[in-house]
């Protein structure tokens, strides 16, 4: 689910449940379509209840998806990591991809941590 925080402008995508490497890329297509829509300059991440493994996937998601989202405006990311193993590793995974600090990303564990983050202006 992608809701909209037009208060703070930001974007909360909460990724739930299995998830392998085509409905990750369908989601993160989905995502990229909602900030273009609306504006948003922050992401709020959230994958804390996702599971599954799509390792294969977290190059892209770093070299190609991260920088999609900064030419669409986003400028900093708060992402929540997931507690499942195989998905945390990804998701840690898919920020090493990224080629250069491109946008501001940080982690967190807690998604009231992420979003006071975010609200702090990141």
């Amino acid at each position: 689910m992608i809701y909209h925080s037009p208060e703070h402008n930001y974007l909360l995508a909460e990724w739930r449940g299995h998830h392998d490497s085509e409905s990750a890329r369908l989601g993160c297509q989905r995502l990229l379509q909602e900030v273009y829509k609306t504006g948003s300059k922050r992401l709020l991440n959230d994958s804390s209840e996702v599971f599954g493994e799509w390792k294969e996937l977290a190059a892209w998601i770093g070299a190609t998806f991260i920088p999609q989202l900064q030419q669409a405006g986003i400028e900093a990311i708060a992402w929540v990591n997931a507690m499942d193993w195989p998905a945390r590793s990804c998701v840690a995974s898919s920020v090493h991809h990224t080629p250069h600090p491109v946008v501001t990303i940080f982690d967190f564990d807690q998604l009231e941590e992420a979003r006071h983050w975010l609200q702090a202006g990141s």
